[in-house]
C-alpha cells in the first residue's frame, strides 16, 4: 500500500520548532552557551525536550495513519472483491453463455485477420467488445448497487489520497472474470507491484490493467507482471527518449532487439509494443489497441508475461510465454 508522506503542516510545524531552539540566536551570532547563559540551562532543556516531544507525537501519528489506510485499503479491496463477485455472477446468470461465445469467436476471427486495419477495428471488433462490456462486466453504479457500503469504504480513503482508488475496484472485477483459479492467482499477484516505492509502478500498473480488461473480456487470459520485462521496457525507452530513435531495433551495443534486452535484465520476451507521445499508459495501451499489429500482440494467445516501462512519454510493452 503507499505510504503516507508528511504533510506540509507537519513540515512546518518542523520547522518551526527548529527555530523555536535557535532563533534570533544563530542571526545574532550567539553561540549555543550564549542562548543557554541567556535563557538558563532548564528553559533550554524544557525547550529540547518540547522538540523531541513533538518528533515522536509527529512520527507516530503518521504511523497511525498509515496504518489506518492500510487496513482500510484491505477492507476496501475485499468489499469491493466480494461485491464484483456477486455482481459479475449477477450478469453471467442473465447472459446467454453462447451468445458470449460467439461474439468472442467472432472477436477473434477479426484480430486474426491479415489485412486487419484500423477502421476494422473501430468499425467491426469495438461494438462487439463493447456488447462483451455489457454483458461480462458491472458498471461501477451497479457495484454500489449491490453493496451499497463499497462507497462509504471508498470514501475513507479518497479524502486522504485524492480518488486513485478506482483501480481496486479493476482489479475485483478482473477478479471476478477470472475463468480458474490460476487467472485469480495472477491477478491478485499482479497488486504487489502498485503503489509501492520498490517497484514505483502506479501508471505502468494502469497500462497492464487496461491490457488485462481486454484480454479477459475477449476470453484470454490474464497477464502476471514480469517486473524484469518492466525494468527492460524502461532501459528502451530510456534509450529513445534519450537517444533521439523510435524504433524495436537499438543502437546501443547488445540491445539491439527486444529478445537481447530482456535477456539482459535476466529474463525472455515473446514480443514488443512500443509508443510515443501519448500523455500516460493508459491512453497508449488504448493506441495499441487502434493499431492492428500492436493489437495482435497485446491480443496473443500465448504470452502468460508482461511488462510495461516508461520513459516521459516514451512506452515500452513486452511480452512473455
Amino acid at each position: 500500500m503507499a505510504f503516507v508522506r508528511p504533510s506540509l503542516l507537519a513540515m512546518l510545524l518542523a520547522c518551526a520548532v527548529c527555530l523555536s531552539l535557535c532563533p534570533p540566536a544563530a542571526a545574532q551570532g550567539e553561540t549555543e552557551i550564549d542562548l543557554i547563559q541567556t535563557l538558563g540551562e532548564e528553559e533550554v532543556a524544557a525547550r529540547e525536550a518540547r522538540a523531541q516531544a513533538a518528533a515522536e507525537r509527529e512520527h507516530r501519528e503518521r504511523l497511525e495513519e498509515q496504518s489506518r489506510l492500510r487496513q482500510a485499503y484491505q477492507q476496501y479491496l475485499g468489499a469491493a472483491r466480494r461485491t464484483a463477485m456477486a455482481a459479475v455472477e449477477a450478469k453471467a446468470r442473465r447472459a446467454d453463455p453462447q451468445q458470449v461465445q460467439q461474439l468472442r469467436d467472432e472477436a477473434r476471427a477479426i484480430i486474426d485477420r491479415p489485412n486487419l486495419t484500423k477502421a476494422m477495428v473501430q468499425q467491426e471488433l469495438d461494438p462487439i467488445y463493447n456488447r462483451l462490456e455489457e454483458l461480462l462486466v458491472p458498471t461501477q453504479e451497479q457495484l454500489y448497487a449491490v453493496n451499497a457500503d463499497l462507497l462509504a469504504l471508498r470514501r475513507q480513503i479518497a479524502p486522504g489520497n485524492g480518488n486513485d482508488v478506482d483501480w481496486i475496484e479493476e482489479i475485483a472485477i478482473q477478479y471476478a472474470l477470472a475463468a480458474n483459479n490460476r487467472d485469480r492467482e495472477v491477478i491478485a499477484g499482479n497488486i504487489e507491484y502498485r503503489n509501492t516505492e520498490q517497484y514505483g509502478m502506479t501508471g505502468e500498473c494502469d497500462g497492464i490493467d487496461r491490457c488485462n480488461r481486454l484480454r479477459m473480456v475477449l476470453g484470454l487470459n490474464p497477464l502476471a507482471v514480469d517486473f524484469k520485462l518492466v525494468e527492460a521496457g524502461r532501459d528502451h525507452s530510456n534509450d529513445m527518449a534519450t537517444l533521439g530513435f523510435f524504433a524495436h531495433d537499438s543502437p546501443v551495443p547488445g540491445k539491439e532487439t527486444p529478445w537481447k534486452r530482456a535477456e539482459n535484465f535476466g529474463t525472455t520476451a515473446s514480443g514488443e509494443n512500443i509508443a510515443a507521445g501519448y500523455g500516460n499508459e493508459l491512453q497508449a495501451t488504448q493506441g495499441w489497441w487502434y493499431s492492428p499489429g500492436h493489437l495482435k500482440n497485446m491480443m496473443g494467445q500465448g504470452h502468460n508475461r508482461i511488462g510495461l516501462g516508461t520513459h516521459g512519454k516514451h512506452y515500452t510493452q513486452l511480452f512473455g510465454r
